[in-house]
């Protein structure tokens, strides 16, 4: 193999070694999916595929920002998912041999690693390790969007936000703790649009949140000052 092949091979491994789909497979299986695994970059508004078409593999994102949006029959969009850094999307239309079920849009460049679905399914079939995880990953996918369709029907704004900023936490740091921070990961206009509201709302939220002392703010930077005050906010019904 050449030097270049095996340290470009060697990094991928690196990065497949630490995501959740890829967790407890064998070197050689980790080996396998990184020379499979192909570069792809995006610049910021591209469209990664469309809903509706074939699809030809799935992506793990590296760095940047992805919206995974559905069109109404009228031409509205709504935000199903913004995938982060480390997240998979597709995987479920690959594994399902389904096209793809929503549009992906990037929202700032993006660098991601695109794994064909042909190869990938033969792979699958041979590791019953990666078989499960495909399976407990589309479940932890799954869970947040029930849980934001419960809480667009159910949770005023203010509830919608604490939750989503205690997931990019837990996302970050795998806990939620005083002192911790989290990137807020899009523009306000899209992050409004995910949780179902307008950026003007959400900026005011965002400022009742500082002055009742639950978080700090910086740029695009949020600290959890309170977290069981904000995991009680989370848990806000509508009245």
């Amino acid at each position: 193999m050449d030097r270049t092949v095996r340290e470009d091979t060697g990094v991928k491994q690196q990065i497949l070694r630490r995501i959740y789909l890829f967790a407890g497979i064998t070197e050689a299986d980790l080996e396998i999916l990184a020379r499979m695994a192909v570069n792809k970059t995006f610049p910021r508004q591209a469209t990664i595929f469309w809903e509706g078409q074939e699809a030809q593999g799935f992506y793990l994102l590296i760095t940047g920002q992805v919206k995974l949006l559905k069109s109404s029959p009228e031409g509205k969009e709504y935000i199903i998912r913004l995938v982060g850094p480390g997240e998979t999307f597709a995987e479920a239309a690959v594994f399902g041999e389904i096209p793809y079920p929503v549009t992906a849009i990037t929202l700032e460049d993006c660098h991601t690693l695109f794994f064909p679905k042909w190869p990938f399914l033969q792979h699958l079939a041979a590791s019953p390790a990666l078989a499960r995880n495909m399976l407990a990953t589309s479940s932890r996918v799954m869970l947040p969007q029930t849980k934001q369709l419960e809480d667009l029907s159910l949770k005023e704004v203010s509830a919608r936000l604490a939750r989503y900023i205690l997931e990019r936490c837990q996302h970050t740091h795998g806990e939620i703790a005083a002192g911790l921070h989290c990137e807020l990961p899009t523009t306000k206009t899209e992050l409004a649009a995910y949780l179902g509201t307008i950026s003007e709302t959400l900026s005011r939220t965002l400022s009742r949140f500082k002055s009742l002392g639950l978080i700090e703010m910086d740029k695009g930077k949020i600290t959890i000052v309170d977290p069981v005050a904000l995991q009680k906010t989370a848990q806000g019904t509508k009245s």
